[in-house]
């Protein structure tokens, strides 16, 4: 499943591609809760996490991880994206995921910034969903 971290106004901080084979039971628990309200955090500067206000479950360990991995974060109930290569994490952690294209505009994000974490919808380069179009 793609999902997109945006800004309330709708700008796109980052996308991502999420397994439900990497993670299962995480996968099931974000995409029930889809839309949601989040914050954005830094983490030692090696990732940016998105609180997600519901229990995340630590699956199958990752320790260490690279730039564009997408973590589930059971300590901070967060989903994370990492932005530097990091050997130890300092969070237990289960790799969900990857982004899908660049990340940078994290970098700037600040402190508890406000962010929506949605599916994306596909098909939709066209324009307006066929049930949105005016007849």
């Amino acid at each position: 499943m793609r999902i997109a971290v945006k800004r309330p106004n709708g700008s796109v901080l980052v996308e991502a591609e999420i397994y439900r084979d990497w993670c299962p039971l995480n996968y099931e628990i974000i995409s029930a809760i889809l839309p949601a309200k989040a914050r954005a955090y830094t983490l030692d500067s090696y990732a940016v996490y998105f609180t997600l206000g519901i229990r995340v479950l630590l699956e199958k360990p990752y320790e260490s991880a690279k730039p564009g991995d997408v973590l589930v974060i059971p300590y901070t109930n967060s989903i994370a994206v990492v932005l530097e290569p990091v050997e130890k994490l300092r969070f237990k952690s289960t790799l969900i995921g990857r982004t899908v294209g660049g990340f940078e505009t994290l970098r700037g994000i600040r402190k508890g910034e406000p962010v929506i974490i949605d599916r994306v919808m596909r098909g939709r380069a066209g324009g307006a969903a066929p049930w949105e179009r005016r007849r």
